[in-house]
């Protein structure tokens, strides 16, 4: 998926995975529901809910779901201030 906003909602539908290239310093935040995030060479499962927001350190591929099959969730996805200028 390609996004050229500083900042998107995305809606996360029941089995549907999305990716995402993100850039250092970008933001993922829970908007509803619940939300299973991995990120590429990170061993870590990330679970975001209730407004909880994930800062990215690096460069980052990220895949992203909703965390209940019967259940949707939706994230906003914001870019750093400086992606602006690139």
């Amino acid at each position: 998926m390609i996004i050229q906003t500083p900042q998107a909602r995305l809606p996360l539908l029941p089995g549907q995975v999305i990716r995402l290239d993100l850039l250092a310093g970008s933001r993922l935040r829970a908007l509803t529901g619940s939300a299973w995030i991995t990120l590429d060479g990170d061993p870590r499962d990330i679970v975001l809910e209730g407004a909880q927001e994930l800062h990215l350190d690096r460069d980052r591929r990220v895949l992203a779901c909703a965390l209940r099959t019967d259940g949707r969730a939706e994230l906003r996805v914001c870019d750093p201030p400086e992606a602006a200028s690139r």
